[in-house]
């Protein structure tokens, strides 16, 4: 039930990282604020968006047998977040990340590490 667990918020948060992606391209591409929701890249972060809620709801239906929390799930979904969309911004957009940034990415995967192999 763990690896369904995980599995889910891996899913939210990809799915808010490919939001955040096709957001920032909207806002980038467009001319005007009322533009922004005439643009297709606009309609595929609304149902990524969606996408993601079912993923949430999902999780926390799920999460219930299992004990997990609000503060658990978003945690869950924060830390995976984090450490998704900053390996796909470096290695797949080629931004630049800051060492202390690197620091923090690392304390992430480590303490995720601790909880969900070592006190599984």
């Amino acid at each position: 039930m763990k690896t369904i667990v995980v599995i889910l918020a891996a899913s939210v948060s990809t799915a808010n990282v490919f939001l955040n992606y096709f957001a920032h391209h909207t806002a980038r591409s467009s001319s005007t604020w009322p533009s922004m929701f005439t643009n297709a890249s606009f309609y595929f972060a609304f149902a990524i968006g969606m996408a993601s809620l079912l993923c949430m709801l999902s999780l926390y239906f799920i999460g219930k047998t299992t004990q997990i929390s609000m503060a658990n799930g978003v945690l869950l979904m924060g830390a995976a977040s984090i450490t998704i969309g900053t390996l796909w911004g470096r290695f797949g957009l080629g931004d630049s990340v800051h060492w202390t940034e690197w620091v923090i990415l690392i304390l992430i995967l480590t303490f995720l590490g601790i909880r969900y192999v070592v006190y599984n």
